[in-house]
């Protein structure tokens, strides 16, 4: 048995630089498999026990995968664009009705108008949303070009 505990002494010094052939790791697989290992290589048993281990656990649960939520900037887009041009085509500077609006009153192109500038500032909101995502992005390629930049 000294022989071979030195045969297998040699084989744990090759594994441990890289050097074992796998013909040399099965040998060691082997070995270890076995019960009676000497106390000053138990550590290797269980490193040895616990690939061929591995080798046979199979992972069978269905992993979820959650869908990333996207928003439709395209459409918001669309919709403040079509609130916007409502409002420039409601709102009509001066004319006959400035007189009404010093006094007080309101006509119905000004109430178009506050219609309008309310709307996109909810659009506006909206967009303002998405755009508060893209600091972490900012900050995460921050990092990531500090640790390529490293290397």
């Amino acid at each position: 048995m000294n022989m071979e505990l030195g045969e297998v002494e040699k084989l744990i010094a090759k594994y441990e630089e890289g050097e074992t052939t796998l013909a040399e790791e099965q040998r060691l697989k082997n070995f270890f498999s076995n019960n009676k290992v000497p106390a000053h290589l138990e550590v290797y048993q269980w490193m040895f026990g616990y690939t061929a281990a591995a080798k046979t656990e199979t992972f069978n649960a269905k992993v979820p995968i959650a869908k990333p939520k996207k928003k439709n900037y395209l459409w918001m887009s669309i919709a403040a664009t079509v609130v916007l041009a409502i409002g420039i085509f409601f709102y009509q500077e001066g004319g006959s009705d400035a007189g009404l609006n010093e006094m007080g009153m309101t006509t119905e192109q000004e109430m178009a108008y506050q219609q309008a500038k309310q709307t996109l500032l909810m659009v506006s909101g909206y967009m303002n949303e998405g755009k508060e995502d893209l600091v972490y992005i900012k900050e995460f390629n921050k990092t990531a070009n500090k640790y390529i930049n490293l290397k």
